[in-house]
């Protein structure tokens, strides 16, 4: 699978381009697309966007509507859970098998992330996605599973909608402390640790989901 947003065939590129600003909250639920305005506005076939509106309806991001338009979908509880699950059995596994693989440097990589993302959580969560995500594909290449990564990014995205769809519940404070947390039980050692520091993590949106959905029930659906 391609590394590069750039290397994508246009199809998965514009799928991509999309789940990602849906996922981030740039393309908020109820929104609705026109798919010849996406096509005139990106210079691509309207077959094009056809094909990547199709592979957003398959992943429960948006239904088809009628007039070659395309509404963007509330958040769904199943799918989220179920997303959930599958990131918290691999990643727990993963830093399982950095813990016991884990050298002097790359503790010391880890370390240095964890102060980079200090500095930059300074400006506020928005600015530690690129941070974020180095953070836990650095651990699945370090697992021998960076192969995977494309998959841990898809459950990643779905499993932070959440949290990027509800104003103000996106705490850089929080994510840098769990990252920390994580770090910490790899240097010790402690593998059981570490995943139960990695369970703790990814499963914070559905501490938070109960909240969410009584203060904002039209984001969600299920």
């Amino acid at each position: 699978m391609a590394d590069r947003e750039s290397d994508l065939p246009p199809v998965r590129k514009l799928f991509v381009t999309l789940r990602d600003g849906i996922s981030r909250n740039r393309i908020p639920p109820g929104t609705v697309m026109a798919l010849s305005d996406v096509a005139e506005e990106r210079g691509i076939s309207f077959e094009t966007v056809s094909a990547a509106l199709l592979l957003l309806s398959d992943e429960g991001l948006v239904e088809r509507c009628a007039e070659g338009r395309a509404r963007v979908l509330p958040i769904s509880e199943t799918c989220l859970r179920n997303t959930v699950f599958l990131r918290e059995q691999a990643e727990a596994e993963i830093v399982r098998r950095v813990t016991h693989s884990a050298d002097t440097d790359f503790m010391n990589d880890l370390r240095e992330q964890i102060l980079r993302q200090k500095l930059v959580g300074m400006r506020g969560p928005g600015n530690l996605l690129r941070l974020d995500d180095r953070f836990h594909r650095t651990l699945a290449e370090r697992a021998g599973l960076g192969s995977l990564w494309p998959w841990l990014e898809a459950w990643k995205l779905c499993s932070d909608r959440p949290r990027f769809t509800v104003e103000g519940s996106l705490s850089a404070p929080d994510m840098i402390c769990q990252h920390s947390g994580i770090v910490d039980r790899i240097i010790m050692r402690d593998a059981e640790g570490a995943a139960a520091a990695t369970r703790y993590h990814v499963t914070g949106v559905l501490r938070q989901l109960p909240d969410y959905r009584r203060s904002h029930p039209e984001l969600f659906r299920d």
